[in-house]
Parts: structure tokens; C-alpha cells; sequence
């Protein structure tokens, strides 16, 4: 079986480019130089932006996902609880004028609210990231 020999010519000028551009940023005053020019380049900068709002995009959504999910959750552990027979813990609370409920109740208040303050500190990290980004666009 004859094996065909591959021109090893496209790969050693490949390897000599590639060598040669690792040695030209190597050098510290043409790194620096590159960099410099890298950060002020306009494409980057909107490249940049866009990537950002893609991920903001992407926290928002997945944080909208784990908020729906979290509240089915908690809706169809309380809506099959609902469509359990009734069982009184405590006979006397009807008598008393209490609702055996009442409990249960301020649980899914206390849920309620903590969820509202996860919302809030979320919705507050999106507004310094958009403040951060904002002041970015503006300095030169």
C-alpha cells in the first residue's frame, strides 16, 4: 500500500506566519501598540455592546425562566393541596372564628414578598450594568 505524501510546504509557511505573528506581539512596544488601537477601534466597541446585550438578554431570560418556574411551582403544590379532601387539624378553630387557612395564607405572603425582593435586586443589578455600559458609550 503506497501512502501519498502530504507537501509539507502550505504547513511550514502556515507555521512561519503564525511563529512570526506570536514573535511581533511579543515584543513589548508592539503589543502595547496593538492593544491601544484594539481599544479604540470602533467595530470592537459595538462588538462589545452587542455581546453585553446578549448577555443581559440572556440574564433576563433565564431569570424570567427560574421566576416562571418557581411560581409553578408554588401554584401547583398549593392548587393540590386545594383539591385534597378537607382535613380540619384543629375542630375548634370554626368554633374560635379562625380560619385554618389563615396559616397557608401568610406563607404564600411571605413567599410572595420574597420573591418581589429577588425581582427588585434583579431589576437593580440590570440598572448599574446599563448605568456601567452607558457611561462606556459615552467616554471617549
Amino acid at each position: 500500500m503506497e501512502q501519498k505524501q502530504q507537501p509539507s510546504v502550505p504547513y511550514a509557511l502556515a507555521g512561519g506566519i503564525v511563529g512570526a505573528g506570536f514573535g511581533f506581539l511579543a515584543s513589548p512596544e508592539n503589543g502595547k501598540r496593538i492593544v491601544n488601537r484594539i481599544g479604540q477601534s470602533s467595530v470592537l466597541k459595538i462588538a462589545g455592546r452587542e455581546v453585553l446585550r446578549t448577555a443581559q438578554d440572556m440574564l433576563t431570560e433565564q431569570a424570567m425562566l427560574a421566576l416562571r418556574q418557581n411560581a409553578t411551582g408554588y401554584i401547583q403544590k398549593y392548587t393540590d393541596k386545594l383539591h385534597e379532601p378537607r382535613q380540619e387539624t384543629n375542630p375548634d378553630a370554626w368554633e374560635n372564628n379562625q380560619d385554618p387557612y389563615q396559616e397557608k395564607y401568610e406563607e404564600l405572603k411571605e413567599e410572595n414578598k420574597n420573591l418581589h425582593n429577588n425581582l427588585q435586586r434583579i431589576e437593580d443589578k440590570l440598572n448599574t450594568l446599563l448605568e456601567v455600559v452607558g457611561k462606556d458609550e459615552q467616554s471617549p
